[in-house]
């Protein structure tokens, strides 16, 4: 790393033990993150270190770096991930996605838009009502159906976002 980074670098002098820093420094290295990429790995690690508490006990004999180094590999994968993931949505949606940073887009945002967009003409109506408060009820006999043939339909969209990870973001 080059010095001009190293002043660049944040400081968790009372945060966080050097040793800790360094060792996601190298790890971040090691798999390519650029040098103006590092400091905000560092910060987005550094904070799951602080939740992260080495047990021994349960750490099935691997000595407390060891369990770091794989925290810090999955988290800098992760980083990397949403990093690609986000490019993509930004390449595929042209201009307009492009007008926002990487921090103001939520990359789980973006996944649930294309969720949606590749949800049929009715489902998409449903989850649209859905979303304006309307009741079951309502949606139905906009529909022209029973209540049970639209939670038939919300059962089917529900497994659609369950099975892509995004089941949080439906309702019951």
């Amino acid at each position: 790393m080059t010095a001009d980074v190293n002043m660049d670098m944040p400081k968790y002098d009372g945060i966080i033990e050097q040793w800790k820093v360094d060792l996601i420094v190298s790890r971040a290295e090691i798999m390519c993150f650029r040098d103006h990429e590092i400091p905000d790995v560092l910060q987005e690690v550094v904070l799951e270190l602080l939740n992260f508490k080495y047990d021994p006990d349960h750490a099935a004999g691997a000595k407390e770096q060891t369990a770091l180094t794989y925290v810090i590999d999955n988290h800098l994968r992760n980083f990397r991930r949403a990093d690609t993931r986000y490019r993509a949505h930004v390449e595929r949606l042209g201009e307009t996605a492009s007008e926002f940073s990487r921090e103001e887009v939520d990359e789980r945002a973006l996944d649930v838009a294309a969720a949606l967009a590749s949800l049929t003409e009715m489902e998409q109506f449903i989850c649209r009502r859905l979303v304006e408060g309307k009741i079951k009820t309502e949606i139905a006999a906009e529909l022209d159906c029973s209540r049970h043939a639209l939670d038939r339909v919300l059962r089917r969209i529900r497994k659609q976002f369950r099975e892509i990870g995004l089941g949080g973001w439906i309702g019951k």
